[in-house]
């Protein structure tokens, strides 16, 4: 696997909470290079008015910082020229580290410098630039779409790795690189290493820096690549393919349709991984096109992995197009489209469209093909950061070799430039043979290692050490128990299959950057590895049984109620004949307290015969302003999550910052330990807690809530659940003087016997679907025409929602949300026409599927939408 730092995008403008007073602007600058003071003249300014720092509104993070330093953004005194805010580090004796990219070599060297011993007055102060805020483990970004890991596991937020560390972090893009230590070659003199523009317009200067960009893929390579395809190097990356799998996967619910067609392009490691991965995910339901320009996999692997890898390839529903090179991919006309997907399925679905591949042989003796596919991942190709942030008056300042990567001695110093360092992939290191060293997890962990080390002596006027790659053999993944491990030190040696996997695994996670990540990552894959062992245990025990003689006509053995099914409501829960309760992926939690980006409080209460998670936002404490309330509802089918789901909390945590509103997250009960009505009765428990100021004894309501402005909101199940307690609350059944406002339901959960809009394209089995899920969550129910969860199946269903005590109501669907976008049209057309009598308002996230803010895509800029339409529905 590729070890790439996150692409650099251009960051959101500032908006949203100010920093604190720490991190304000201030007053002259000092101390600067006399060489660079002409182009750092001016206040900043955007369109002509003076900025303020502030953090964007994309979940308050534009800079997060893990210590408790004065370092401050200052500006110059004149006002004639571009605007160039200023970086002033908190001490001005201290060296100042500067390093580009949070990638494995950047965060590594971090680190590494953190854990060094250092003399007081050296010890440097370190500043961590990358354009996301978190760190990604890309190696294993292919386990997300197996469902083996969780977001959290391998892809850490940068605050939560360094907040026991003096290291800041900044999330930022950088613009354009000014080194100015090859002026003078002296490596202990006191001058200046250069200076840093950011894309936010921030100026950092520093002394000594690290380039560890990492590469971005090289995706516009052919016509229409750039258009269609899907790299597969970051996060968003495999999120994204991880949505457009569930899409199609849905799209083919209940339906008599082709399979499911992905073309993978390259099969070098990444996209053999992808292949085996994919393949087994899809099973029967698709196929994987794989294309590769030479006639082998993996060309550069060692031989025990690519046989093993080709045996699993050939094992499963894999297509392998060897010797052939893409030659366009374009949209198939309605004739070209094989798939013959009915009309109104599309009206459904969304727009989705066939894409077809052109193949073009790369020798002699082979055909020309074309390929049809619904999604197309492009693993070839990769391009440097470094050329492009070359300062354009001196384009040449920083060495670089043919394909944009920095020229390096074997310190790691950059050719010229005794007080800049590269690694990773923007490094051009050649081994002892001349050969260019592989762009690999491996070479980064070590290049950091040696990084800090060297930092550390030039700093100290030590003796630097000459950067020697050990290759400790090499791992790839092949599915959820299978992978393949070859060591260099054990000479023919190859772990194939399920021992493989686990050995990969312990490597990684002895690999995780903090002892602290290493320890809950272990843990929790452990507790996943149990649980599996033993289910499959089961099976095989019980599946050992021998099959009954048809001339006795005796009755089979009967199988262990523990490990046969007897529900299975994926992807929430699994339900044995014994009783048991499988939940996959556990349900991680994370404590109530003061979020360290948002400044929000919260506190976990008894509200009445249920509990809750309160939030104040940050400064309430100490203002006398009455605020509005928001009672809100989780989503999870009725049968998972809760308010301390890392998830749900830091929705909260930023609903409750941008709104500023009092946040009242309800702890419902669980079906089917406690089937339904019983979420519904915690839920109105909890509104009448928060309608009775906590029964008058909670002191952030009785000092801070004004019950005029009462909200309720929530998703998926948690909006079934806002609307009913919305019912609920008409007929005065609310105290005096307590006025429900506004109804927020995103993504709601509903349904009926009877298909509305586009649901007729579905087939019997997803209404059946819908009934049998229903009835598990709610055993006493009269079925899919209970008003509880189709609210105008009737005139006395349609009168109560009618009736619904507030003034506006806000309806949130998901373009690609195919099983539930048709049911939240429904209840936005069936309320208006109902004779309610406030505001219905109709929101459509595009291009995203069911409850996306929670999976995975909170950053995302369709979350930052949703989240700031809530708001301002809030605050209206």
């Amino acid at each position: 696997m590729s070890c790439r730092a996150a692409p650099w995008g251009r960051p959101s403008l500032p908006g949203g909470r100010p920093f604190p007073d720490w991190a304000r602007q201030r007053g002259p600058f000092g101390g600067l290079n006399v060489w660079r003071t002409s182009i750092l003249k001016n206040p900043w300014r955007l369109g002509g008015t003076p900025m303020k720092f502030g953090l964007p509104s994309r979940l308050f993070r534009l800079m997060a910082s893990s210590s408790s330093g004065d370092g401050v953004f200052s500006r110059p005194t004149s006002t004639d020229e571009g605007p160039m805010p200023i970086y002033s580090w908190p001490d001005k004796q201290r060296p100042r580290v500067c390093i580009l990219g949070g990638g494995f070599g950047g965060l590594y060297t971090a680190l590494r410098l953190e854990s060094l011993v250092w003399p007081n007055d050296k010890k440097p102060q370190v500043m961590l630039v990358d354009q996301s805020d978190r760190f990604v483990f890309k190696p294993m970004l292919y386990e997300l779409l197996s469902g083996e890991v969780d977001v959290w596991e391998i892809a850490p937020s940068f605050a939560e790795l360094l907040k026991n560390t003096s290291v800041q972090f900044v999330k930022d893009s950088v613009k354009l690189l000014r080194p100015s230590d090859h002026f003078r070659r002296d490596s202990g003199g006191s001058c200046t290493g250069g200076v840093v523009h950011l894309e936010s317009g921030t100026v950092i200067e520093y002394d000594w820096l690290v380039l560890a960009l990492g590469a971005e893929a090289k995706i516009d390579v052919v016509p229409g690549s750039a258009e269609y395809a899907i790299p597969f190097t970051t996060l968003d990356d495999a999120l994204k393919v991880e949505s457009q799998l569930k899409m199609l996967e849905r799209r083919r619910f209940g339906k008599n349709s082709p399979d499911i067609q992905v073309a993978i392009v390259g099969l070098g490691y990444s996209g053999v991984e992808l292949a085996a991965t994919i393949s087994e995910r899809l099973k029967n339901k698709g196929t994987v096109q794989a294309i590769n320009v030479q006639t082998t996999i993996c060309p550069s692997a060692p031989p025990g992995n690519r046989d093993a890898a080709l045996k699993v390839l050939e094992s499963r529903n894999i297509q392998l197009f060897l010797g052939y090179f893409v030659n366009c991919i374009r949209e198939a006309s309605a004739s070209e489209d094989s798939s013959n997907m009915v009309t109104d399925a599309k009206e459904v679905n969304g727009d989705h469209k066939k894409l077809l591949l052109e193949l073009q042989p790369a020798q002699r003796g082979i055909q020309s093909q074309v390929l049809e596919a619904d999604m197309v991942l492009w693993t070839v190709g990769s391009t440097s950061q470094i050329p492009r942030l070359q300062p354009p008056d001196a384009p040449y300042v920083i060495p670089l070799n043919g394909r944009g990567q920095v020229e390096t001695e074997e310190t790691l110093q950059v050719k010229g430039h005794p007080r800049t360092f590269a690694i990773g992939d923007s490094a051009a290191l050649r081994d002892p043979s001349g050969k260019l060293l592989p762009a690999t997890a491996q070479v980064a962990f070590q290049q950091a290692d040696f990084a800090g080390w060297n930092l550390w002596a030039a700093i100290n006027d030590r003796p630097l050490l000459p950067f020697r790659f050990q290759n400790l053999g090499e791992m790839m993944t092949l599915g959820r128990s299978d992978a393949a491990i070859t060591a260099s030190f054990i000479e023919g040696l190859t772990l194939e299959g399920p021992l493989g996997h686990a050995a990969r695994k312990i490597v990684y996670c002895l690999r995780m950057p903090t002892d602290e990540h290493r320890v809950k990552v272990g843990i929790s894959w452990l507790t996943k590895t149990a649980v599996d062992s033993l289910a499959s245990l089961q099976n095989v025990v019980a599946n050992s049984f021998p099959s009954p003689d048809p001339a006795t006509n005796r009755s089979p053995p009967a199988m262990d109620p523990d490990s046969e099914v007897a529900f299975d409501f994926q992807p929430y829960l699994c339900q044995y004949k014994s009783g048991r309760i499988f939940r996959p992926g556990g349900d991680p939690t994370v404590p109530a307290g003061t979020d360290p980006v948002t400044g929000v409080v919260s506190r976990d209460i008894h509200a009445g015969d249920a509990r809750a998670r309160v939030y104040l936002p940050p400064g309430a404490a100490v203002s006398t302003e009455k605020l509005p309330v928001v009672v809100y509802f989780h989503g999870g089918g009725f049968v998972t999550g809760s308010p301390a789901r890392p998830s749900t909390h830091a929705y909260l945590n930023d609903l409750v910052a941008r709104s500023g509103a009092i946040g009242v997250s309800v702890y419902y009960r669980l079906a089917p330990e406690n089937p339904l009505p019983a979420a519904y009765e915690d839920a109105w428990a909890a509104v009448r807690w928060a309608a009775t100021r906590g029964d008058g004894a909670d002191p952030w309501l009785l000092d801070h809530a004004d019950l005029s402005r009462l909200f309720l909101a929530g998703c998926s199940a948690g909006a079934n659940i806002a609307h009913n307690m919305a019912v609920r609350c008409g007929g005065g059944a609310l105290p005096d003087g307590v006025t429900l406002r506004g109804l927020v339901v995103v993504h709601p959960y509903f349904t009926g016997k009877e298909a509305v809009g586009g649901e007729a394209a579905f087939g019997p089995d997803v209404r059946e679907f819908f009934d049998r899920t229903w009835r598990f969550v709610f055993p006493e129910t009269s079925g899919l025409d209970d008003p509880r969860v189709n609210p105008f199946v009737d005139g006395a269903a349609r009168a109560a929602a009618a009736a619904i005590p507030c003034e506006r109501v806000q309806v949130c669907v998901a373009e690609q949300d195919v099983l539930l976008k048709e049911r939240g049209l429904w209840y936005y057309r069936e309320l208006k026409a109902s004779g309610y009598g406030g505001e219905v308002e109709l929101f459509e996230s595009k291009g995203v599927g069911h409850a996306f803010h929670f999976v995975g895509m909170a950053d995302s800029d369709q979350a930052v939408e949703l989240l700031e339409r809530n708001v301002a529905f809030i605050k209206k």
